[in-house]
């Protein structure tokens, strides 16, 4: 978001010609565009504007007013103040714009004064240079929906128009500096519209909406050159299916411009559909819910009511009783945005790095142990050449463990607590603090059970016995 009282930034680098101030003008390939709106009946137009001189000053008004109940609303735009009429028409007609209408509209000329713009006028954008000079070819959008064309696509209509105008202007890439995370539905069409998710500034929008926090921004970018036209994806395609799907349970006839395919994709989910007296869609017993901004509210109250549940849990309690596409990410951005979950997030963060690093202590110690052990292990008693591995001795674990105890003792931790008559093991015991977690479990090691050939050899046991390994994690801890 650009400052409004900047001067007007022209497009000079990307593909010739340039727009000229002196002579605006409009390339020919692009002219008023015909949409139909959501309920697959009223006919619109997109009426494309090169000065404000064009707009009747009673439409400009409107818009002005328009803009300005959204600026106090405070929860999309980042002004705090509004602005007066004549500095509005600068900032939203210095370059281009375009204006929804209702009806079918041939060109600008014909819009003209004595019309109710809060029901003919159902939105507006206008496209500008993001940056000047060399980079000039890179655009930005601000796009403005009235109280008239709530919840009637109009928001996704002009999203699609834009993608058709801006490479036409010569712009090559589009980049969103700001669009609140909040605003779940302006960010579900730029998603469903190839959009990507270029950057993210945390904190940035203290919005009305959200006092008690500070809310994230997200930076979105596209590609306009070849190839990337194509519109949309499963997201709005699934949605405008539910939208034709309700037509036609309610008119009984197809919307204009359904093909054979589409016409049969009709006729069989009319066997899965059903749309209730008060127009409400129903895919068996589930309400089918294609609004966004009712998709956020029932997902956060169900997460809120269900004591902050996880992902999955709260997409399975809103499945058992609604339907709409991608109920998941829906969830996830609820969860993504909850102070009560970014707190309890924080404490598992804490918590995990704290096991993290014991976990990186007691792996350190573990290995030097186990180097530590077998190198004294194999000089104290190494293995008879012709020892069979099918048949050991059940007299070698005796001696391996009474070797081990006996190199463990020569190891420099253990001279602070008596006089190196390492072979003394009576008092060693009966010495000072024993360095071992339990020192009764020496017997064990003393006088070990016999083996039957076939029982587990001792082998495993140096490397894995409890006393050994916490003492060597308290030796560890203790020089970090």
């Amino acid at each position: 978001m650009d400052d409004p009282s900047s001067p007007t930034i022209h497009r000079v680098s990307g593909a010739t010609p340039y727009p000229d101030p002196n002579k605006p003008g409009l390339p020919a390939s692009i002219a008023p565009r015909q949409v139909t709106l959501r309920d697959r009946q009223t006919i619109a137009t997109i009426v494309p504007f090169i000065s404000r001189d064009q707009v009747p000053a009673s439409l400009l008004a409107y818009l002005s007013d328009q803009f300005a109940k959204e600026i106090e609303g405070g929860d999309t735009y980042p002004m705090i103040d509004p602005m007066p009429l004549e500095k509005f028409s600068a900032y939203w007609f210095q370059n281009f714009a375009g204006i929804m209408l209702i009806g079918q509209v041939d060109s600008a000329d014909e819009v003209a004064e004595d019309k109710d713009w809060s029901r003919e006028c159902l939105g507006s954008f206008y496209i500008k240079p993001n940056y000047p000079g060399r980079s000039s070819h890179v655009c930005n959008a601000g796009f403005l929906v009235t109280d008239a064309a709530r919840n009637r696509g109009v928001g996704r209509l002009m999203g699609e128009t834009y993608l058709d105008w801006a490479p036409k202007l010569g712009y090559t890439y589009s980049v969103f500096n700001l669009v609140y995370e909040t605003n779940v539905a302006s960010c579900k069409i730029w998603d469903a519209l190839g959009f990507k998710r270029i950057g993210r500034v945390k904190g940035c929008g203290d919005l009305k909406s959200y006092a008690d926090r500070l809310i994230d921004a997200i930076i979105y970018g596209r590609d306009l050159g070849a190839g990337a036209e194509v519109a949309g994806d499963t997201l709005l395609v699934s949605e405008e299916r539910f939208d034709k799907i309700k037509f036609y349970l309610k008119y009984g006839r197809y919307p204009d411009g359904s093909d054979r395919a589409e016409k049969s994709r009709l006729r069989s989910a009319a066997t899965h559909y059903k749309l209730l007296d008060n127009d409400v869609l129903m895919l068996k017993d589930k309400e089918v819910i294609s609004d966004p901004a009712r998709q956020m509210a029932i997902a956060r109250q169900i997460h809120e009511v269900g004591n902050h549940a996880g992902i999955n849990k709260t997409t399975a309690v809103i499945a058992e009783k609604h339907h709409w596409s991608r109920i998941k990410e829906t969830v996830s951005d609820v969860i993504r945005t909850c102070d009560q979950c970014k707190e309890l997030g924080k404490m598992a963060s804490s918590s995990s790095a704290i096991q993290n690093q014991n976990q990186t202590q007691n792996f350190n110690a573990s290995r030097r142990f186990a180097s530590v052990n077998e190198t004294r292990g194999m000089s104290v008693s190494p293995a008879p050449p012709n020892m069979s591995a099918a048949s050991p001795d059940p007299r070698s674990g005796d001696v391996e463990d009474k070797g081990r105890i006996l190199g463990l003792q020569h190891h420099p931790m253990h001279q602070h607590h008596h006089p190196p008559h390492h072979h003394e093991m009576p008092s060693a015991l009966g010495g000072p603090p024993n360095p071992y977690a339990n020192p009764s479990d020496i017997s064990i090691l003393l006088n070990p059970p016999l083996q039957t050939p076939s029982s587990p050899g001792l082998h495993d046991r140096h490397l894995h016995h409890p006393m050994l390994q916490d003492h060597m994690h308290h030796d560890s801890a203790a020089e970090t």
